[in-house]
């Protein structure tokens, strides 16, 4: 009997443990989306696009723009790297909740955990283009904010397509059936598919806009991934 009771107990402690950190991975799922979504606020609002710029060719135009927002354009990307953390840890916990397809959790966890730093660098060297470089004119500047600004934008279109696609992908393969369900699975395929088709579109001329369909699929299944945990 005092075997058994021991068991139980056991038994309960891990149950209680696994819902914590369910609660948890959900709580900060919710929270790195929202927080990018503030952010894509401040830099939608901004009035420019780094990306327009590079692919129209137009870097001049855009440093003259930029003179004018630099303290929100500093706000929006300190807000991305604050949120791509938060959506890190939050794909770090829901990898490690999967105790059956513990290989597909990791190549999930290994898209969150390259993403991170890479988008960190990538949304500094755009800091870099937007206070050293906003306002000026001179034709070395600007040649200047054409090679930094590429590297920025070209990192973080890779690392968006690693966090919000496949991340979400290979943890839905990975936990079908368990915490996941069918529709947040098909969800997940599409946040794949849309991370690879936002790749294809950056070497296709005057695609380079679609690669954004990404953000809205792969924030929505950030949400909805969060929602669906809380709720177990």
């Amino acid at each position: 009997m005092a075997a058994q009771l021991v068991q139980t107990q056991k038994v309960s402690e891990a149950v209680s443990g696994v819902a914590v950190t369910r609660r948890l991975g959900g709580y900060t799922a919710i929270a790195g989306a929202v927080t990018m979504v503030i952010g894509a606020a401040l830099w939608g609002t901004s009035g420019t696009d780094l990306w327009l710029a590079l692919d129209s060719g137009d870097m001049a135009g855009y440093l003259a723009a930029v003179a004018g927002v630099k303290t929100q354009l500093v706000a929006n990307l300190s807000v991305w790297i604050l949120g791509v953390l938060i959506l890190g840890v939050a794909g770090t916990m829901m990898a490690e909740m999967c105790q059956k397809r513990k290989a597909l959790a990791q190549v999930g966890l290994i898209c969150f955990r390259t993403a991170v730093p890479l988008v960190i660098v990538s949304f500094i060297a755009m800091l870099a283009v937007v206070v050293q470089l906003g306002g000026a004119v001179d034709e070395t500047a600007v040649a200047i904010a054409k090679v930094v600004g590429w590297i920025g934008a070209r990192a973080d279109d890779l690392a968006t397509a690693l966090i919000i696609g496949g991340g979400p992908v290979f943890i839905s393969l990975a936990e079908r059936g368990e915490w996941v369900p069918t529709w947040l699975l098909r969800w997940g395929y599409l946040a794949g598919l849309t991370g690879l088709f936002s790749l294809v579109c950056l070497y296709i001329p005057g695609m380079v806009a679609y690669s954004f369909i990404i953000i809205p699929v792969g924030v929505i299944w950030m949400i909805a991934a969060g929602v669906v945990l809380l709720r177990r």
